[in-house]
This record gives C-alpha cells, sequence and structure tokens, in this order.
C-alpha cells in the first residue's frame, strides 16, 4: 500500500511538471520582450507575437509599439514547418505583412566563438569582439528559426509599416 503511494505521488509531481513545462513553452512572447531579454531566450524555443513582414530578399518581425517600429528579428521559416503556412504565404503575397504567432528557436547576438585562429590577427580580434548577426547582409542582431507558424491574420491598415521595409535599422 505505501509504495502504491509513493507511486501514485511520483507519478503525479510528474504529470504536474510536464503541464507546467508546457504552459511555460506555450507562452506567447512580445517580440520587445525577447529582443530585449535575449540572454534568456537564446537558443531557446518560444512563443513570439510580431507583424512579419517581406521585401524582396529578407522578412523580418516588428512591432509597431517596440523600438518605433524598426526591424528587429530575421525569420528563417523550415522547409518542414507545421501550421498556418500556407494561409501565411498567401497574406504576404497580398500585403507584404501579417500579424502572427510564430514558434521555433531564438537566437539573439551572442559574441562569436570559435573563431579561426589561423584568420589574419585584426580580422579575428574584430570577430572574436563582434556579436554574431542575421539576415540578408548581417542586418539583424537577431533571429527566429521558425518551426510552426502558429497564427495568421491580416495586418489592420492603421498599423504602421515597419520603419524601413527594405533595411531594418541596424544597432
Amino acid at each position: 500500500m505505501k509504495r502504491k503511494l509513493i507511486l501514485l505521488a511520483v507519478v503525479f509531481t510528474l504529470l504536474l511538471l510536464g503541464v507546467h513545462s508546457e504552459a511555460k513553452r506555450s507562452r506567447v512572447l512580445s517580440l520587445c520582450d525577447v529582443v530585449g531579454n535575449w540572454k534568456s531566450y537564446h537558443q531557446q524555443r518560444v512563443r513570439v507575437r510580431a507583424v512579419f513582414a517581406v521585401g524582396p530578399e529578407m522578412g523580418w518581425l516588428y512591432d509597431p509599439a517596440c523600438k518605433n517600429g524598426e526591424g528587429l528579428t530575421d525569420v528563417e521559416i523550415r522547409k518542414d514547418a507545421k501550421g498556418a503556412t500556407k494561409k501565411l504565404d498567401q497574406l504576404l503575397v497580398k500585403n507584404k505583412r501579417a500579424w502572427v504567432v510564430l514558434e521555433g528557436v531564438f537566437y539573439g547576438p551572442e559574441v562569436y566563438k570559435n573563431v579561426d585562429p589561423n584568420l589574419p590577427p585584426a580580422i579575428r580580434e574584430r570577430l572574436e569582439k563582434s556579436p554574431r548577426r542575421y539576415g540578408h547582409m548581417d542586418s539583424f542582431q537577431s533571429m527566429i528559426d521558425v518551426t510552426r507558424v502558429i497564427e495568421v491574420s491580416e495586418v489592420p491598415a492603421d498599423v504602421p509599416a515597419a520603419k524601413d521595409k527594405s533595411t531594418p535599422t541596424t544597432h
């Protein structure tokens, strides 16, 4: 009887931990929170809500209420991404932007690691002190590698476009 109670307590505890972990993982974060606290989210699976905008050579996330609506995060959608990918494609073709909730692995501007020691000293030293950049022509300090498109909706006309669609601000 005592063994059954202990076993039941262990199973119950594991179930609670699993539910807590799933709830934490499924929480939708603002783009501003993720970018502003990138060290907490770097190389972590996140769900983020933002406007996904596209230009001729890249796609990026921005939030009109964050950092003056600047493009903040490069978006890479995996070929095997799940969810509402077709709806997203349709809206992007039509409007060049969409409100989205994306799930994927977030990468922030960490300093380069494992820099080739055979590089010329000036280049090697500069790389060792430089944060990683992402996207076309290294336009962004962060990236999300999208594994699931959770929600997609049209952006109302009164929502401003990204501050500069073709070349997001680099900080």
